[in-house]
């Protein structure tokens, strides 16, 4: 998993700001092979940036030109990736969950534009009539108002799409409807379910029978237990405090669908960027009409601030995809970043080629930094060693964290102390939107669990606490600020637990 509250992410923010110079202009144009040491290139990527297995694939024209992987499914066990192994996609699905309502747009059983509550009417939104008009658009390109709320799907093995329409009423919005972009995944989840209420079958159902059959996409599985069933899988891998590596075990998110359930091989994500360069059609076979692959990379909502370089373009998003450009061309990207792995595809459709890159290690920068060199290579120009150059500056800053991390460890006199006894704070509480949490003892700690995680609550000051857990599939619910409700004559009422930046402390009531 990401850092937290950064989850499924396209990772793709460091990409032209991770770089010294710019990447946007055209250089002079060298004829160089794009292959010419690329397999050497690119495991040294793999083995100076640590990650324990990267498989790459290059297409241009219609074809795959290249296809490789390196280095290790699972590194504990030594065991060897293949083109054929499988990693988690993450966020990648995103652009195969707005393929699936593309496919229903084409048909006249859906429209982009029309309310959500066409498809699901019993869905409603904390701040009301205001956002009574939320369409599929809005939803796919992540500007309804709502921010991310992701802890309350993490590691929630009971969640379905269904329960989380009920829940949607108690979340806080933070911006007025398509006022701006506000990266989503639970309304990408939500758009899944207009799918399925659509078609009466469910989101991986339909996805399977329509996208992944038709394009010979046997071995992408769309759930966790899928992929570990498949005995040629890849181990998701992270680094702990120590920055030793270690293994984060698959966890099942059956909420997550069309928002990061896609699985698959580095040779059948090929087929996929050849679908995309091929604007809906594969092997002959048109999918998806011209006219939705175009609304899909329509620019729709701009991401961040205008750039400050004045050759450097503005990033938009469009349904399930992040659309700018690099040296003067058209790139259609998205990436993702779950449970341990990292992904990106990228798209360069005025110059038919892309690629794709998957590597078993959460939240890590090695995909969008070998990226660049690899689309100068498409590009036919002479690759600057860009993803070197990054590294490099990673490990200078690295090393400065680490002496920081280590006068920051230091003894610092007395363990303050909470102002109320252990057995005060212990109790179930609860928020109709996020759910049931509950705080208990470990040891001579206080701890608390959501969503079967567990942390350690850790005392500041007054009656704020903060979480720490070491286990990396729950990274996510580690550093969460806690400060307890209450007062001396009523006792403890609740917790008021900051789940999500932008809004107002979540808080759960105490129930027992």
């Amino acid at each position: 998993m990401s850092t937290r509250r950064h989850a499924l992410a396209w990772t793709a923010g460091g990409l032209l700001a991770a770089s010294g110079a710019s990447v946007w202009a055209q250089p002079a144009r060298a004829t160089v092979d794009p292959l010419a040491d690329l397999d050497g290139w690119l495991d040294a990527q793999r083995i100076g940036w640590r990650v324990p297995a990267l498989a790459v694939a290059l297409l241009k024209d219609g074809r795959v030109i290249y296809l490789k992987a390196f280095g290790y499914r699972d590194a504990a066990q030594s065991l060897p990736a293949n083109t054929e192994t499988i990693f988690r996609a993450g966020s990648v699905s995103k652009a195969f969950g707005a393929a699936t309502v593309a496919m229903l747009v084409d048909e006249g059983r859906m429209a982009w534009d029309a309310p959500v509550t066409t498809y699901v009417p019993e869905l409603r939104f904390a701040g009301g009539d205001a956002y009574g008009g939320i369409t599929l658009r809005d939803m796919l390109s992540h500007r309804t108002g709502l921010p991310r709320h992701e802890l309350l799907w993490y590691n929630n093995q009971s969640l379905t799409r269904q329960s989380l329409v009920a829940r949607m009423p108690h979340l806080e919005m933070s911006a007025p409807l398509r006022a701006r972009y506000q990266y989503n995944n639970l309304m990408v989840v939500l758009a899944g379910l207009a799918v399925e209420r659509v078609t009466g079958q469910t989101w991986e159902a339909f996805t399977r029978a329509r996208l992944l059959a038709p394009m010979g996409m046997t071995r992408v599985n769309l759930s966790a237990p899928e992929m570990a069933a498949d005995i040629n899988h890849a181990v998701g891998h992270t680094r702990n405090g120590a920055r030793k590596l270690v293994s984060v075990p698959l966890r099942h998110d059956p909420l997550l669908g069309p928002a990061g359930a896609v699985n698959a091989s580095i040779g059948e994500l090929a087929k996929w960027v050849q679908l995309q360069l091929g604007r809906g059609q594969f092997d002959g076979r048109r999918l998806i009409s011209t006219a939705a692959m175009a609304a899909m990379w329509e620019p729709l909502v701009a991401t961040g601030p205008a750039p400050t370089q004045a050759d450097a373009p503005r990033s938009h998003v469009g349904l399930g995809w992040r659309i700018d450009r690099y040296r003067d061309t058209l790139r259609v990207a998205h990436g993702g970043d779950l449970n341990g792995f990292t992904s990106r595809v990228v798209l360069l459709p005025e110059k038919n080629a892309g690629l794709a890159v998957l590597v078993n290690h959460g939240s890590h920068p090695l995909p969008n930094a070998v990226t660049p060199d690899l689309l100068d290579r498409l590009l036919g120009l002479r690759p600057e060693d860009h993803a070197s150059r990054v590294m490099a500056r990673r490990n200078a800053a690295e090393a400065v964290a680490l002496r920081f991390e280590a006068a920051a460890s230091a003894p610092n006199g007395a363990t303050p102390r909470p102002p109320r006894p252990h057995g005060a704070y212990v109790g179930r509480y609860s928020h109709p939107g996020y759910g049931e949490l509950t705080v208990g003892t470990a040891g001579e700690a206080l701890s608390v669990r959501y969503n079967d995680m567990p942390a350690l609550l850790e005392y500041r000051q007054g009656e704020l606490f903060e979480t720490r857990t070491e286990r990396p599939e729950h990274g996510d619910f580690s550093g969460l600020k806690m400060s307890f409700q209450g007062d001396d004559k009523a006792g403890v009422i609740g917790i008021a637990a900051d789940m999500q930046e932008g809004v107002q402390p979540i808080l759960f009531r105490r129930t027992a």
